[in-house]
């Protein structure tokens, strides 16, 4: 490379002299400002950010959430309007303080491996189905099912088994014992020819399958249809006690019934992992009443919910949902 001139070098180095500025940087007053400036947009990218990724987790736990309930109430609407309308063949709602469980005899597909082979051709096209919450423990942590039981029925019996699908016949000529399906002489599920079934028995486990997860209240309502036998004095609609509920399903089934209720509790998975059961019990979530009516158990949870939030531990307070559907007959 050719070497410059000596007198363009001198003449460069005195313009460099007479410009001192030339080559002068930032001052250390501008440097700390702009990393202060940088510090704060990225506090507030990075709070942007989390919020965002807080935002699109909360929503994705409470679609979940949705996705549970839809499948469930889903499930319950398909099975009732499937039921088998006869005024002879009973139901049984068993209420009790805290969750309920629900049975009736429904025209869908059930389990039953003594109908198949050769007793398949005896299979009928009725099941028994029922719902109940129940606890279960996977992975070191107890969680709550809503479950759902389907045992498909034979078309007749012999000798003793009387684990027909519609009533059980006594007497010469036989007749239907009332109140003897499901829920027994008394009612209440203690006796019965599907007593096994509607007591919990471990022995009908094999027959229940989860459909939702993280239900911690269910909760059933039944609503009788107005009474407009005397036009005079015609009796509204109103909501069955717990007492009335099993005499007037065990005598008359369905046929006077103007729908159910349905009422779910439902967790988030994230928050269900940090709930143990006494987190449950706190929440005090009312069972339902005839006084309550019109308000149903949903919209009673909901405006206690409200009231009692602040009080509430932070992940019940933001993953906790309600669910509710009205079934009509």
């Amino acid at each position: 490379m050719r070497a410059l001139p000596r007198f363009s070098i001198r003449k460069t180095m005195r313009g460099i002299r007479s410009n001192p500025g030339a080559l002068s940087g930032f001052t250390l007053l501008e440097l700390l400002v702009s990393i202060s400036v940088l510090a704060v947009l990225g506090g507030l990218v990075s709070q942007l950010m989390s919020s965002t990724s807080r935002l699109t987790s909360n929503s994705k736990q409470s679609s979940e959430c949705d996705t549970e309930a839809r499948y469930a109430l889903g499930q319950l609407s398909s099975d009732i309007s499937r039921r088998v309308r006869r005024p002879d063949v009973d139901a049984l709602v068993k209420k009790t303080a805290g969750n309920d469980e629900f049975f009736l005899f429904s025209e869908t597909a059930g389990y039953a491996p003594n109908l198949s082979g050769a007793g398949s051709a005896n299979r009928s096209t009725v099941s028994l189905v029922g719902y109940r919450v129940q606890a279960v423990t996977k992975g070191g942590l107890t969680l709550m099912e809503l479950q759902r039981y389907a045992r498909a029925l034979p078309w007749t019996s012999t000798g003793d088994d009387k684990s027909l699908p519609f009533v059980v016949l006594t007497g010469s000529p036989p007749a239907p014992l009332p109140s003897s399906t499901l829920g027994g002489t008394d009612g209440k599920g203690s006796g019965g020819s599907f007593s096994t079934a509607v007591s919990g028995d471990t022995s009908e486990n094999l027959y229940f399958q989860p459909i939702a997860q993280n239900v911690v209240r269910f909760e059933i309502s039944v609503l009788l249809k107005p009474d407009m036998s005397d036009p005079r004095a015609p009796i509204p609609a109103r909501l069955l006690s717990d007492s009335e509920i099993p005499a007037e399903l065990s005598k008359n089934g369905l046929s006077n019934i103007a729908s159910i209720i349905f009422s779910l509790a439902i967790l988030d998975a994230q928050s269900a992992a940090k709930t143990n059961q006494q987190d449950i019990d706190k929440l005090d979530l009312d069972d339902s009443g005839p006084t309550d009516f019109p308000l149903y158990p949903a919209e009673k949870w909901n405006e206690k919910f409200k009231k009692n939030v602040s009080s509430m531990p932070p992940h019940i307070a933001a993953g906790l949902h309600f669910y509710q559907r009205v079934i009509s007959l």
